[in-house]
């Protein structure tokens, strides 16, 4: 069974052999690290905005051009030494204003769409997600942005168990009407690559009463907010969770969030009575939870009497309950 439905693409270029569109992801916090059951674990959600888009179009070699080009080709290198495999002869090129590094899972994202694309093209069989995540190099800690890509929602994963692939513990459809409202700072970057790496070498473990409260949080309330679409009781859910997620790495970032400006917009947020808001991964990205598109523009008005557009991007996304979106010019692929 494929992963994914797949749809034929519309005529825009005769050498464009594919297009594939991703949305973006929110990370609510990690449940754990350093335990001796489960490591990491965690919750978040699928948004549209900022989105990418990947394309993939005739060439004499494989090659990459465009936004993130160097980021497509290591993905590329990455698929090659886990498959075997030759680089198909395509031109990858990305579009879109999803940015890299800044709590919006742009890397699993991207990795995945250039894993599937080549896999797609070259002929190699995709069973499961773990195995697509394997050819890129992604899910070494959440998997939320790899079953997110895949399904969309909200989704809840429970972590690593004796190197096992984390299994989705629980998936959910967000209302259709909610909105998210996202702030993120310019020329500002969340922890990545080897500096990630030596910021959990340097944390101490999660406290096991932290981590069963944290999953009270979701299967207590999340879930039973989300079913019932009441966005009080899910919004603070989703508040607590980011609170207590957040002071864990207090030691690492001064704070319960990424930055002052992020304490900031958090508190801001809430003042406007928004339940739902936190910090998305390492940040800088700060989500504010709406019950519509009214009050998420409201939202906006209100930060952009604080903030200028030169010191902070905003966006408004809906939910993506869907996944990951392909066309394909040839139904034979």
């Amino acid at each position: 069974m494929p992963l994914f439905k797949s749809s034929p693409l519309a005529a825009t270029s005769p050498s464009l052999i594919a297009k594939l569109t991703v949305g973006a992801r929110l990370h609510f916090g990690l449940l754990a690290f350093d335990s001796d059951e489960t490591s990491f674990g965690g919750v978040g959600v699928m948004i549209d905005r900022p989105g990418l888009e990947v394309h993939a179009s005739e060439a004499e070699q494989f090659t990459t051009t465009g936004p993130l080009a160097d980021r497509v080709e290591a993905f590329a290198q990455l698929w090659r030494q886990a498959t075997d495999l030759d680089l198909p002869a395509v031109r990858m090129a990305t579009r879109g204003q999803l940015r890299d590094h800044v709590g919006l899972g742009c890397g699993t994202q991207l990795g995945l769409a250039v894993g599937t694309l080549l896999s797609k093209l070259a002929g190699y069989p995709l069973p499961d997600i773990p195995t697509l995540a394997a050819t890129v190099d992604r899910a070494k800690r959440s998997a939320i942005g790899c079953y997110g890509f895949l399904e969309g929602g909200f989704l809840f994963e429970t972590g690593h168990r004796n190197d096992a692939f984390p299994s989705l513990a629980h998936r959910g459809e967000i209302p259709a009407r909610w909105r998210f409202v996202l702030a993120t700072q310019h020329e500002v970057h969340g922890r990545h690559g080897e500096d990630e790496e030596e910021g959990f070498r340097q944390l101490d473990r999660v406290p096991d009463p932290t981590t069963a409260r944290l999953r009270q949080l979701v299967e207590g309330e999340m879930i039973p907010g989300l079913e019932s679409a009441d966005i009080s009781r899910f919004g603070e859910a989703v508040y607590e969770y980011g609170c207590l997620a957040g002071d864990c790495y207090a030691s690492l970032q001064g704070g319960r969030y990424a930055n002052p400006t992020c304490t900031d917009l958090v508190q801001r947020m809430r003042s406007f009575g928004i339940a739902g808001v936190g910090q998305s991964s390492w940040g800088p990205t700060i989500f504010g939870l709406c019950e519509d598109g009214q009050q998420a523009e409201a939202l906006c008005t209100q930060l952009r009497e604080r903030y200028s557009e030169s010191q902070l991007q905003l966006e408004i996304s809906r939910p993506n309950n869907r996944g990951v979106q392909l066309e394909w010019a040839s139904p034979d692929i």
